[in-house]
């Protein structure tokens, strides 16, 4: 039987969504859902988004693929996501969120639902909602070279997924080029490491445009203007520099293409136009209906983002078990590299992509 009403908007299946909770308050103008893929685990957990333009759909993509990242990680937990209709910047923003963490509470406290931080929120937005329980600022939260380390830990996994993903394919990450979509908590990370890897960023975007040099771009100075200028950082980049285009990133020429923005920036047209070898995804659900199939036919290399982008999870996951930033490290290095691997060795046994492989996977294993 078909969906209907609201729940037209979304994709149903037999593992979920299962629950989709709607806040709305006038007084303070909240409007927020809370999309709980499933609740076989008892518990489930995932980020709250913040964004005027969210839709359900999108939610409920994202709760699927936080149900994937710790299924991926044989975790005990479900998947779910939370949205706030809210434009970050409105200034309601500090009235709309004390009214969405009252409305969460119980299902915090009763571990239903445990919330974090996501595009538009931050890890110091859910402090009240911890407050009381007496805890303390978690290892995630805690600075690493300038940055949260959760956020260091995500761009960190994701170039061990790339360099993994290169010795399956007998490539080598240094040397490789890279374009990176979006330089912001992430990005900036992968950035980071990437260059300490050897890898040639050839070009970056953001929401003012793209930056390009065929040469190399000099990550330090980017990081450096961006911490200066945030997202005006890439106009400084040299005197008289011109930005081409947001999307023209996605056409650059380059090994390996980062996509770290909103969803969806991988569609049909791009997936059969881009000129890259190898898309290793920063952020959640970057490949819209369609892409990759299309991918798949051209020989793209299109890793899973609840794969490469891991490393958030796996921060958390070393903190309940008492670990230390070293630790976290070591377990984001260990395990994306041995899913990566993993999912190569099982496509090519099923004479499938990548992705297919790991959708199938875990399917069988969430069905059991």
């Amino acid at each position: 039987m078909a969906a209907t009403g609201f729940l037209a908007e979304i994709s149903l299946d037999d593992i979920g969504p299962e629950r989709i909770v709607h806040f709305y308050e006038p007084k303070s103008q909240l409007r927020a859902a809370l999309v709980i893929d499933t609740t076989r685990f008892g518990v489930t957990a995932g980020g709250v988004r913040m964004a005027a333009d969210l839709s359900l759909d999108e939610m409920a993509r994202l709760a699927r693929a936080m149900t994937y990242k710790f299924a991926m990680l044989d975790l005990p937990c479900g998947g779910a996501k939370a949205g706030i209709w809210l434009e970050p910047t409105d200034p309601a923003r500090p009235t709309v969120m004390n009214a969405f963490l009252d409305a969460i509470r119980p299902y915090v406290e009763s571990r239903q639902y445990l919330a974090g931080a996501d595009m538009g929120t931050a890890a110091a937005d859910f402090a009240p909602l911890f407050a009381a329980s007496g805890r303390q600022s978690s290892l995630g939260e805690q600075m690493f070279e300038g940055a949260p380390l959760e956020d260091q830990l995500t761009g960190f996994g994701v170039v061990v997924a790339a360099k993994t993903a290169c010795a399956a394919l007998g490539r080598d990450l240094k040397g490789a080029r890279v374009a990176l979509e979006g330089l912001g908590k992430v990005g900036a990370g992968v950035a980071k490491f990437l260059a300490r890897e050897g890898a040639v960023l050839v070009a970056v975007s953001n929401i003012n445009g793209t930056l390009e040099d065929p040469d190399g771009l000099d990550i330090e100075r980017l990081s450096s203007l961006r911490q200066r200028y945030g997202d005006d950082g890439l106009r400084h980049y040299e005197e008289g520099t011109e930005l081409f285009p947001t999307e023209m990133l996605l056409a650059v020429a380059v090994d390996i293409l980062i996509p770290g923005a909103r969803p969806d920036s991988i569609d049909a047209e791009i997936a059969a136009a881009t000129p890259t070898r190898m898309i290793i995804p920063a952020a959640n659900i970057p490949y819209a209906e369609g892409a990759l199939e299309i991918l798949a036919d051209r020989g793209i290399v299109a890793l899973p983002d609840f794969v490469s982008n891991a490393g958030g999870v796996l921060c958390g996951l070393t903190e309940m078990q008492g670990g230390n930033a070293d630790d976290a490290f070591r377990v984001t290095r260990e395990r994306i590299a041995a899913n990566v691997g993993r999912l190569f060795d099982l496509a090519k046994a099923r004479n499938c992509s990548v992705y297919n492989a790991a959708i199938g996977m875990l399917r069988e294993q969430l069905r059991s």
